[in-house]
């Protein structure tokens, strides 16, 4: 790796960062928000590990991330040589490295407003299989080579690109783009958004789903009870869809056909050549199926 930057306040650490281009304005603007550049408490130096250069290196690149009540922020800097944990508020969150990868957690509640502890997490690499619980706080991650596994109950969580992704949002929201790979998504009562997928298999207990996406070929499934999805069928998606729905609601903007009665109907319908197999099943819940290049969430 380059060059080490030289310790510095949090608030200049996130100046440099979008000088940078690590950070956005706007994510910058809401890791100093509530910070005043003269705050006691702003100026805790980035906390790194004891372990040597040489050390790191046999710590496997893969994140465990307790995310509680603060906002952290998860991003690449090729410049460092090792992880780096920084906070606006000192000793409150911790990093370790461990056999597993690298675990992030809250050590203290200090008894400050909740998301008034702002930290980062500046990687020299790009982060591999990512175990995220996110509850009450916010969470940021950059594109990820390997897997994530999230649960999310009661928070935020962005995340960029991923090879998969397991999902348990309770009371939360997720954001999620460009899956390569499998998704099993459980929604409990909270939100999942998901753009450019190339699976579905999701189940919606009470809670919302916007997924968009290319299915050309495979099986998939999404079960609705007592909740609301709607699915976008990107321009070049060959969809065989069926749907049973009882007590609920289903509208496409393609042609399907509909029989049973009043309480209990099916739907079909096929998209291009119809290579994969889309079924829903719903249950006091509402189903919305879009379809062609305009697509978009």
């Amino acid at each position: 790796m380059n060059e080490q930057h030289q310790p510095e306040d949090f608030r200049s650490q996130v100046q440099r960062l979008v000088a940078e281009g690590k950070l956005t304005p706007d994510e910058a603007a809401g890791l100093l928000e509530g910070d005043s550049p003269n705050e006691a408490g702003t100026e805790a130096m980035a906390l790194m590990p004891t372990q040597s250069a040489d050390q790191f290196r046999d710590t496997p690149p893969d994140l465990d991330l307790h995310v509680s009540g603060f906002v952290l922020t998860v991003l690449h800097d090729a410049h460092l040589s090792a992880p780096q944990l920084s906070a606006n508020r000192d000793g409150e969150v911790a990093l370790r490295a461990t056999a597993t990868g690298w675990s992030v957690r809250r050590l203290t509640h200090s008894g400050h407003h909740t998301f008034s502890l702002k930290a980062i997490l500046a990687l020299p690499f790009a982060p591999r299989n990512v175990h995220a619980q996110v509850e009450g706080g916010s969470l940021t991650l950059p594109d990820l080579a390997g897997e994530m596994q999230a649960e999310v109950n009661g928070g935020h969580l962005k995340m960029g690109r991923a090879a998969s992704l397991n999902a348990e949002v309770n009371g939360g929201n997720l954001t999620a783009t460009e899956l390569g790979g499998p998704t099993h998504l459980n929604v409990n009562g909270g939100n999942l958004t998901l753009e450019g997928a190339r699976s579905l298999n999701a189940s919606i207990n009470g809670g919302n789903l916007r997924w968009a996406g290319l299915l050309t070929g495979g099986n998939h499934r999404l079960e609705v009870n007592a909740g609301n999805a709607t699915l976008y069928l990107k321009e070049g998606s060959n969809v065989t869809l069926q749907a049973e729905v009882t007590v609920g609601a289903f509208k496409s903007d393609f042609a399907t056909s509909q029989s049973g009665g009043f309480l209990n109907t099916r739907h079909g319908g096929r998209l291009g050549s119809g290579e994969a197999q889309l079924s829903c099943r719903v249950t006091a819940g509402q189903v919305k199926v879009l379809s062609g290049s305009g697509v978009a969430l």
